[in-house]
Protein backbone atom coordinates (compact mmCIF):
# COMPACT_ATOMS: atom_id res chain seq x y z
CA UNK A 1 0.00 0.00 0.00
CA UNK A 2 1.42 3.34 -1.04
CA UNK A 3 0.58 6.82 0.19
CA UNK A 4 0.29 9.76 -2.15
CA UNK A 5 2.33 12.47 -0.46
CA UNK A 6 1.87 15.03 -3.23
CA UNK A 7 -1.41 16.22 -1.73
CA UNK A 8 -0.23 16.31 1.85
CA UNK A 9 0.25 19.80 3.21
CA UNK A 10 3.51 20.47 5.00
CA UNK A 11 3.16 21.11 8.71
CA UNK A 12 3.47 24.71 9.78
CA UNK A 13 6.64 25.29 11.74
CA UNK A 14 6.57 27.81 14.57
CA UNK A 15 9.77 29.78 14.54
CA UNK A 16 11.45 31.97 17.11
CA UNK A 17 14.05 34.67 16.65
CA UNK A 18 16.64 35.26 19.37
CA UNK A 19 17.19 38.88 20.34
CA UNK A 20 20.79 39.40 21.41
CA UNK A 21 21.08 42.18 23.99
CA UNK A 22 22.40 42.76 27.49
CA UNK A 23 20.63 40.96 30.31
CA UNK A 24 18.40 37.95 29.96
CA UNK A 25 18.34 36.50 26.42
CA UNK A 26 14.98 36.84 24.70
CA UNK A 27 13.22 35.54 21.63
CA UNK A 28 10.37 36.83 19.50
CA UNK A 29 7.47 34.36 19.59
CA UNK A 30 3.83 34.25 18.51
CA UNK A 31 1.91 35.25 21.63
CA UNK A 32 -1.41 36.91 20.72
CA UNK A 33 -3.75 34.86 18.52
CA UNK A 34 -6.14 36.30 15.95
CA UNK A 35 -9.17 36.13 18.24
CA UNK A 36 -7.31 37.84 21.10
CA UNK A 37 -6.17 40.68 18.86
CA UNK A 38 -9.54 41.10 17.12
CA UNK A 39 -11.42 41.05 20.43
CA UNK A 40 -8.99 43.58 21.91
CA UNK A 41 -9.53 46.14 19.13
CA UNK A 42 -13.29 45.55 18.89
CA UNK A 43 -13.63 46.14 22.64
CA UNK A 44 -11.53 49.27 22.34
CA UNK A 45 -13.59 50.64 19.45
CA UNK A 46 -16.82 49.88 21.32
CA UNK A 47 -15.51 51.56 24.48
CA UNK A 48 -14.43 54.70 22.61
CA UNK A 49 -17.86 55.04 20.98
CA UNK A 50 -19.64 54.31 24.28
CA UNK A 51 -17.65 57.01 26.07
CA UNK A 52 -18.21 59.63 23.37
CA UNK A 53 -21.88 58.84 22.87
CA UNK A 54 -22.41 58.62 26.64
CA UNK A 55 -21.03 62.11 27.07
CA UNK A 56 -23.41 63.32 24.36
CA UNK A 57 -26.42 61.56 25.91
CA UNK A 58 -25.65 63.30 29.21
CA UNK A 59 -25.28 66.66 27.44
CA UNK A 60 -26.82 66.71 23.89
CA UNK A 61 -24.99 69.82 22.73
CA UNK A 62 -25.21 69.19 18.95
CA UNK A 63 -29.00 69.34 18.86
CA UNK A 64 -29.01 72.88 20.26
CA UNK A 65 -28.18 74.18 16.80
CA UNK A 66 -31.73 73.21 15.78
CA UNK A 67 -34.74 75.16 16.92
CA UNK A 68 -37.32 72.34 17.01
CA UNK A 69 -37.66 69.75 19.76
CA UNK A 70 -38.30 67.10 17.09
CA UNK A 71 -34.76 67.45 15.71
CA UNK A 72 -33.37 67.35 19.22
CA UNK A 73 -35.21 64.15 20.11
CA UNK A 74 -34.34 62.50 16.78
CA UNK A 75 -30.58 63.08 17.11
CA UNK A 76 -30.57 62.00 20.74
CA UNK A 77 -32.57 58.86 19.90
CA UNK A 78 -30.13 57.94 17.13
CA UNK A 79 -27.11 58.38 19.41
CA UNK A 80 -28.78 56.45 22.21
CA UNK A 81 -29.71 53.62 19.84
CA UNK A 82 -26.14 53.20 18.59
CA UNK A 83 -24.90 53.58 22.16
CA UNK A 84 -27.04 50.62 23.25
CA UNK A 85 -25.98 48.55 20.21
CA UNK A 86 -22.29 49.09 21.05
CA UNK A 87 -23.08 48.16 24.64
CA UNK A 88 -24.45 44.77 23.57
CA UNK A 89 -21.34 44.14 21.49
CA UNK A 90 -19.12 45.00 24.43
CA UNK A 91 -21.16 42.77 26.75
CA UNK A 92 -20.90 39.82 24.32
CA UNK A 93 -17.11 40.10 24.13
CA UNK A 94 -16.89 40.62 27.89
CA UNK A 95 -18.83 37.40 28.58
CA UNK A 96 -16.59 35.54 26.12
CA UNK A 97 -13.45 36.91 27.77
CA UNK A 98 -14.60 36.04 31.28
CA UNK A 99 -15.53 32.54 30.09
CA UNK A 100 -12.02 32.16 28.65
CA UNK A 101 -10.51 33.44 31.90
CA UNK A 102 -12.44 30.95 34.04
CA UNK A 103 -12.73 27.81 31.93
CA UNK A 104 -10.12 27.62 29.13
CA UNK A 105 -6.85 25.92 30.08
CA UNK A 106 -3.40 26.23 28.48
CA UNK A 107 -4.23 23.58 25.89
CA UNK A 108 -7.28 25.55 24.77
CA UNK A 109 -9.65 22.97 26.23
CA UNK A 110 -12.43 23.18 28.80
CA UNK A 111 -11.18 23.04 32.37
CA UNK A 112 -9.88 25.30 35.10
CA UNK A 113 -8.84 28.50 33.34
CA UNK A 114 -5.13 29.02 32.75
CA UNK A 115 -5.40 32.67 33.79
CA UNK A 116 -7.43 31.75 36.87
CA UNK A 117 -4.54 29.48 37.91
CA UNK A 118 -2.31 32.57 37.87
CA UNK A 119 -4.22 34.15 40.78
CA UNK A 120 -1.49 33.28 43.38
CA UNK A 121 0.60 36.03 41.75
CA UNK A 122 -1.53 38.49 43.76
CA UNK A 123 0.00 37.09 46.97
CA UNK A 124 3.60 36.84 45.77
CA UNK A 125 5.41 39.61 47.65
CA UNK A 126 8.60 39.12 45.65
CA UNK A 127 6.69 39.65 42.39
CA UNK A 128 5.14 42.84 43.83
CA UNK A 129 8.59 44.06 44.87
CA UNK A 130 10.20 43.36 41.49
CA UNK A 131 7.37 44.90 39.47
CA UNK A 132 7.17 48.06 41.60
CA UNK A 133 10.96 48.47 41.42
CA UNK A 134 10.72 48.30 37.62
CA UNK A 135 7.85 50.80 37.43
CA UNK A 136 9.52 53.18 39.91
CA UNK A 137 12.71 53.19 37.77
CA UNK A 138 14.69 51.43 40.50
CA UNK A 139 15.49 48.54 38.15
CA UNK A 140 15.89 48.27 34.37
CA UNK A 141 15.19 44.54 34.23
CA UNK A 142 11.58 43.57 33.63
CA UNK A 143 10.38 41.00 36.22
CA UNK A 144 10.58 37.39 35.02
CA UNK A 145 7.52 35.41 36.17
CA UNK A 146 7.61 31.69 35.46
CA UNK A 147 3.99 30.79 36.30
CA UNK A 148 2.04 33.90 35.26
CA UNK A 149 1.66 35.95 32.09
CA UNK A 150 0.87 38.98 34.26
CA UNK A 151 2.59 40.80 37.06
CA UNK A 152 0.59 41.18 40.28
CA UNK A 153 -0.34 44.79 39.50
CA UNK A 154 -1.51 43.85 35.99
CA UNK A 155 -3.53 40.92 37.31
CA UNK A 156 -5.23 43.11 39.91
CA UNK A 157 -6.06 45.87 37.42
CA UNK A 158 -7.34 43.48 34.73
CA UNK A 159 -9.54 41.70 37.28
CA UNK A 160 -10.96 45.07 38.32
CA UNK A 161 -11.41 45.95 34.63
CA UNK A 162 -13.67 42.99 33.90
CA UNK A 163 -15.61 43.57 37.11
CA UNK A 164 -16.13 47.16 35.93
CA UNK A 165 -17.27 45.89 32.51
CA UNK A 166 -19.94 43.81 34.21
CA UNK A 167 -21.02 46.77 36.35
CA UNK A 168 -21.33 49.15 33.41
CA UNK A 169 -23.17 46.48 31.38
CA UNK A 170 -25.70 45.76 34.14
CA UNK A 171 -26.35 49.45 34.82
CA UNK A 172 -26.55 50.09 31.07
CA UNK A 173 -29.27 47.46 30.63
CA UNK A 174 -31.28 49.00 33.47
CA UNK A 175 -30.93 52.48 31.95
CA UNK A 176 -31.84 51.33 28.42
CA UNK A 177 -34.99 49.42 29.39
CA UNK A 178 -37.30 52.46 29.86
CA UNK A 179 -36.64 53.55 26.26
CA UNK A 180 -37.61 50.24 24.61
CA UNK A 181 -40.79 48.23 24.29
CA UNK A 182 -40.05 44.62 25.15
CA UNK A 183 -36.95 42.93 23.75
CA UNK A 184 -33.82 41.65 25.45
CA UNK A 185 -33.17 44.93 27.30
CA UNK A 186 -36.61 44.82 28.92
CA UNK A 187 -36.20 41.12 29.72
CA UNK A 188 -32.75 41.73 31.22
CA UNK A 189 -33.97 44.72 33.24
CA UNK A 190 -36.72 42.60 34.80
CA UNK A 191 -34.13 40.03 35.88
CA UNK A 192 -31.84 42.76 37.24
CA UNK A 193 -34.58 44.72 39.01
CA UNK A 194 -33.44 43.61 42.50
CA UNK A 195 -30.10 45.30 41.82
CA UNK A 196 -31.87 48.53 40.86
CA UNK A 197 -33.86 48.42 44.09
CA UNK A 198 -30.79 47.60 46.19
CA UNK A 199 -28.82 50.52 44.71
CA UNK A 200 -31.68 52.93 45.31
CA UNK A 201 -33.38 53.49 41.96
CA UNK A 202 -32.47 54.63 38.46
CA UNK A 203 -30.89 57.90 39.65
CA UNK A 204 -28.23 56.00 41.59
CA UNK A 205 -27.89 53.47 38.76
CA UNK A 206 -27.16 56.35 36.36
CA UNK A 207 -24.57 57.82 38.76
CA UNK A 208 -22.85 54.42 39.10
CA UNK A 209 -22.87 54.11 35.31
CA UNK A 210 -21.17 57.51 34.96
CA UNK A 211 -18.56 56.84 37.65
CA UNK A 212 -17.66 53.53 36.01
CA UNK A 213 -17.27 55.35 32.69
CA UNK A 214 -14.65 57.62 34.24
CA UNK A 215 -12.82 54.54 35.49
CA UNK A 216 -12.58 53.37 31.87
CA UNK A 217 -11.33 56.76 30.72
CA UNK A 218 -8.60 56.72 33.38
CA UNK A 219 -7.75 53.08 32.65
CA UNK A 220 -7.44 53.74 28.89
CA UNK A 221 -5.04 56.64 29.35
CA UNK A 222 -2.86 54.76 31.86
CA UNK A 223 -3.03 51.52 29.84
CA UNK A 224 -1.79 53.18 26.64
CA UNK A 225 0.99 54.99 28.50
CA UNK A 226 2.15 51.85 30.35
CA UNK A 227 2.02 49.68 27.22
CA UNK A 228 4.17 52.13 25.25
CA UNK A 229 6.50 52.68 28.20
CA UNK A 230 6.94 48.92 28.74
CA UNK A 231 7.55 48.33 25.05
CA UNK A 232 10.27 50.99 24.93
CA UNK A 233 11.95 50.37 28.29
CA UNK A 234 11.82 46.55 28.37
CA UNK A 235 11.98 46.04 24.60
CA UNK A 236 9.21 43.42 24.76
CA UNK A 237 7.31 44.59 21.62
CA UNK A 238 4.13 44.79 23.70
CA UNK A 239 2.45 47.41 21.52
CA UNK A 240 3.59 45.79 18.28
CA UNK A 241 2.47 42.38 19.57
CA UNK A 242 -1.20 43.28 19.90
CA UNK A 243 -1.12 44.20 16.19
CA UNK A 244 1.10 41.49 14.69
CA UNK A 245 0.75 38.79 17.35
CA UNK A 246 4.52 38.57 17.93
CA UNK A 247 6.13 39.74 21.16
CA UNK A 248 9.40 39.19 23.04
CA UNK A 249 9.61 36.55 25.75
CA UNK A 250 12.46 35.31 27.91
CA UNK A 251 14.23 32.13 26.86
CA UNK A 252 13.28 29.79 29.73
CA UNK A 253 15.89 28.11 31.89
CA UNK A 254 19.00 30.03 30.87
CA UNK A 255 20.59 33.45 30.77
CA UNK A 256 23.14 32.55 28.08
CA UNK A 257 21.01 31.03 25.36
CA UNK A 258 22.06 31.25 21.72
CA UNK A 259 20.46 30.51 18.39
CA UNK A 260 21.48 26.87 18.82
CA UNK A 261 19.40 26.70 22.01
CA UNK A 262 16.26 27.52 20.05
CA UNK A 263 17.11 25.01 17.32
CA UNK A 264 18.36 22.25 19.60
CA UNK A 265 15.01 20.47 20.31
CA UNK A 266 14.38 20.00 16.58
CA UNK A 267 17.97 18.94 15.91
CA UNK A 268 17.94 16.47 18.81
CA UNK A 269 14.67 14.93 17.64
CA UNK A 270 15.97 14.55 14.08
CA UNK A 271 19.27 13.04 15.26
CA UNK A 272 17.62 10.45 17.53
CA UNK A 273 16.75 7.90 14.77
CA UNK A 274 20.28 8.13 13.36
CA UNK A 275 21.78 7.58 16.80
CA UNK A 276 19.58 4.53 17.36
CA UNK A 277 20.62 3.14 13.96
CA UNK A 278 24.32 3.63 14.78
CA UNK A 279 23.87 1.91 18.12
CA UNK A 280 22.13 -1.00 16.42
CA UNK A 281 24.97 -1.39 13.90
CA UNK A 282 27.59 -1.32 16.66
CA UNK A 283 25.64 -3.88 18.63
CA UNK A 284 25.37 -6.24 15.66
CA UNK A 285 29.05 -5.78 14.91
Amino acid sequence: MTTDTSRMRPARVKRAVVVEREGRPKMVVYVFGRYVRAAHWIRNAALIWLILSGIYIANPFLARAFSSDTANNFILAQVRGWHVAAGWILLAFTIGRIYQFLFINREGKLGLGAELRMAPILFDWKAWRDQLKFYLLMSREHPHLTYSNYGPLQYLVYTALYAALLIISVTGILLAAPYVQGGIADFGANLLRPIEVAVGGLANIRMLHHVTMWFFILFTVVHIYMAVWNSLRAGNLLVEGIISGFAVRDIPGTREATVEDVQRPTATKAAAPQADANASVEKEG
